[in-house]
């Protein structure tokens, strides 16, 4: 039975090492893993030095062009663990007693899938053996190659910086999600048993792992209570226990269930994650909340860490602010707060950190089990006091009195004497309750002294729409915002930063209780970060863009102390003021400019180019024309529509099948998304249809001069007469319309008609459409020669206007 057990540690060994990238073959074959006695006959130094022992594994690293060798030992039982690490040192020592002192690394591996594996690694610095630690934590897990070499080359049994490589987080967050699964726990409790397991191993990192269930739950619910106690949060401890299911049959799988997690979070070294200097314990319950639930059944989305990041670096925290997040979820935007201040003033003015840490953080988290790892994550960077409150943020009204920071309810008294403390919100509210979102920034801005600044991340709706289905009227309220505070910045964020949810996002950053001058100047952008790369957003994807966190960091930064900006990305960064006309949109796509002037050349060089490739159908062949010269000039496309059409349909599916194409939002076939037999009254010709809407491609343009029709996802216009006497003209306006609009949109924000551009070349400042035709009918005929295509070829070039013309 003994050895039955230890021969299942060999798969246990085999699948961790494999997560952490090790080559678990044959060294021999070209792997990095030794099993029992597979050395022998390959290793000379091994065989010479173990003779016919062996133990469990032997990992050859190769460092400094010299091999050196990591022993690992296993035992059937939690009590052994330490004399498998004693038989993992005894052939260690025997390895070096040669004169080479390679055997490096020692680990004792204690236990069976039933129990879980407790593991315990030393290395040797030449003199003695340590324990491995990561942030000042024991491992309990597993080491990377890169933590290998990390030790070696200093020498040190200390490893300072956590290993949160995203992919690992990943896998494990999916490994955990399906164990919980299998075994039986709903989704909507995941968060709750997740929370629970993380705060008892942030107490005990081996807990006992008892057989019977009730028991492994008591031992959990007592490491919980104990560090609550520990940090004055005790009365917390009735709402985050485990609780085991109400039908004993089901007690195994939910024992089950505990005992793989717990497995999985000590080989990630959770309590390492935890004290880790860039709050790895938040990217991680990010990613198993992210990736692996349903996140909108469980109802919590953390704030990517980038973004708490950015929101410190722009906003300039320091020691002399006071910091509130009414909605702190696991306390990312605290935990960045106090990171920053460490790392600026921190070495210089220690008492200067101490006093922001310990009085310069507070929040509110309203769900029990996710307030719980707040204030775990919140002890274990550190903070002294962890001004962390549960419940409702609305039920907590903030003063700061004689120096002190307390809250009264809503419905008591002023106290008197008493003001706002807060000079920095940093926030990120829930999406889609039966609040809005803008009563999350009215309360959070009545928090906030005089000048402060509040940063948000919002939905699109709040910075541009009309009214959602809850029935808020945000156009209104914006416009009372800007009667009692100022807008000073709004950025677009990429679509995936909360993948699943698909949401469009922005941030907010307003000065509070200072009305809005409508001349004063706004910072409009779109933060674009590689690491959350949308991949099909034409607003991004498109033009080349690369990741500019760095260099938006600093340009907005310099803005809001009231220092010039270079702005040197026109379609990314722009500082204007707020057009009354956009009825206080405060949208950063209406506001971006197009590219620089000495590139609009080539923009309408492609323009005309792919519009009359559209026109090779028709055989031009005429003469050559001389290459008019191409002055350049933006106009408003409003300015050239004659009229604008109501869509004739409210959709195509109570239709028969017939030859009237229907046009909806999509970028194929001219538009055209079915074929119906639609009545004469619901017909039309001759016109321009623009894509509109959410969840297609925004911003594609087509020309329909036959008898078509169309449902509401598009704008439908007809251009002025001089426009519409010629298709090269119409054409190249339809090519014009979305290479140099469709950047601006994407599914979260609708096609507004109004700040559609066009460029044309121009004749004495306006519009030259002779050139344009010239210029297209140069590029259709070298579009026919250089392909070689007759007219009749040309009438199968795919995706041609062949039905238009």
């Amino acid at each position: 039975m003994s050895q039955d057990s230890e021969f299942r540690a060999y798969h246990y060994i085999e699948r961790v090492l494999k997560d952490l990238g090790w080559d678990t073959r044959n060294p021999s074959r070209g792997g990095q893993v030794y099993t029992q006695g597979e050395f022998r006959n390959h290793d000379p130094l091994l065989t010479r030095a173990l003779g016919q022992k062996a133990p469990e594994n032997i990992i050859l690293i190769s460092w400094n062009r010299k091999p050196c060798y990591w022993i690992i030992e296993a035992k059937n039982s939690h009590k052994k663990l330490k004399k498998a690490l004693e038989e993992a040192k005894g052939y260690a020592d025997k390895i070096n007693e040669s004169e080479r002192k390679v055997a490096k690394f020692i680990t004792g591996l204690a236990g069976t899938p039933d129990s879980s594996f407790l593991v315990e690694t030393h290395y040797w610095n030449d003199k003695e053996w340590h324990e491995v630690a990561i942030n000042n934590y024991k491992t309990t897990g597993f080491l990377s190659l890169e933590q290998c070499h990390d030790i070696l080359t200093k020498n040190s049994h200390q490893i300072t910086h956590f290993d949160d490589d995203p992919n690992r987080f990943l896998k494990k967050a999916n490994a955990i999600n399906k164990t919980l699964h299998n075994n039986g726990v709903p989704a909507g409790d995941r968060a709750h048993v997740m929370a629970a397991l993380l705060l008892s191993l942030a107490q005990d990192g081996n807990m006992r792992i008892d057989d019977r269930p009730t028991a492994l739950v008591r031992e959990i619910n007592g490491n919980i209570e104990d560090l609550l106690r520990k940090h004055g949060k005790e009365e917390f401890a009735g709402t985050i226990k485990l609780t085991l299911p109400a039908t004993e049959k089901n007690h195994k799988r939910y024992r089950k269930a505990i005992v793989e997690t717990l497995q999985y979070m000590r080989e990630m070294n959770i309590r390492s994650a935890i004290n880790s200097g860039d709050d790895s314990l938040g990217k991680f319950y990010e990613t198993f909340l992210k990736y692996t639930n349903d996140a909108k059944e469980i109802g919590i989305v953390l704030t990517p860490r980038h973004i708490t990041k950015f929101a410190v670096d722009v906003l300039g925290i320091g020691p002399n602010d006071r910091i509130f997040d009414p909605t702190c979820g696991t306390g990312g935007f605290l935990v960045s707060a106090m990171d920053k201040v460490r790392l600026t003033v921190g070495g210089g003015r220690p008492q200067a950190y101490e006093s922001f840490r310990d009085d310069g953080l507070y929040g509110v988290e309203e769900k029990d089990d996710v307030y719980g790892l707040a204030i775990v994550n919140m002890i274990f960077r550190g903070d002294g006091k962890s001004h962390i409150y549960d419940g409702n943020c609305f039920d907590h009204q903030f003063w700061i009195r004689d120096n002190q920071v307390f809250y009264t309810m809503p419905e008591e008294e002023i106290p008197e004497g008493a003001n706002k403390p807060f000079s920095r919100v940093l926030m990120n509210p829930p999406f889609k309750i039966s609040r809005s979102e803008s009563e999350f920034i009215d309360y959070a801005l009545a928090q906030t002294k005089e000048g402060g600044l509040l940063f948000a991340v919002l939905p699109a709706v709040i910075i541009g729409g009309i009214r959602d289905k809850r029935g808020f009227d945000f156009p209104q309220w914006r416009s009372e915002l800007l009667k009692r505070h100022s807008v000073k910045a709004v950025l677009k964020l990429d679509k995936n930063v909360f993948y699943p949810i698909a949401e469009g996002t922005y941030i907010l950053i307003l000065e509070a209780h200072k009305p809005h001058v409508l001349n004063s100047e706004v910072f409009m952008g779109v933060l674009f970060d590689d690491k959350h790369r949308p991949r099909k957003s034409k607003m991004l994807s498109d033009y080349d863009m690369t990741d500019n966190v760095e260099i938006m960091t600093e340009e907005l930064r310099r803005f809001l102390v009231g220092q010039s900006v270079e702005l040197s990305k026109p379609r990314e960064q722009v500082v204007t003021t707020l057009n009354p006309d956009h009825g206080c949109l405060f949208s950063p796509e209406a506001y971006l400019k197009n590219k620089q002037p000495e590139t609009l050349g080539k923009i309408v060089d492609r323009t005309i180019a792919l519009s009359a490739a559209k026109l090779t159908v028709t055989g031009y062949s005429n003469e050559r024309p001389i290459n008019p010269v191409m002055n350049l000039k933006s106009f408003l496309l409003k300015d050239f529509i004659g009229r604008t059409v109501s869509p004739p349909l409210k959709a195509s599916k109570g239709y028969p099948s017939g030859n009237i194409p229907v046009v909806s939002a999509t970028a194929k076939n001219n538009g055209i998304s079915a074929w119906k037999d639609i009545p004469h009254e619901k017909r039309l010709q001759n016109l321009i249809t623009i894509s509109k809407t959410h969840n297609t491609q925004p911003c594609e343009a087509f020309w329909h001069p036959y008898e078509f029709s169309a449902i509401a996802t598009v704008h439908i216009i007809e251009l002025i007469p001089e426009f519409m006497e010629s298709e090269f003209a119409i054409l190249f306006i339809c090519q014009s319309i979305t290479d140099n609009n469709a950047w601006r949109y994407d599914y979260a924000r609708d096609v507004k008609l109004d700040e559609l551009e066009v460029y044309f070349p121009v004749k004495n400042g306006m519009p030259d459409i002779d050139a344009i035709i010239e210029k297209s009918k140069q590029e259709a005929n070298e579009f026919l020669w250089e392909s070689q295509y007759s007219k009749e070829k040309s009438e199968q070039v795919p995706n041609s206007n062949k039905n238009v013309l």
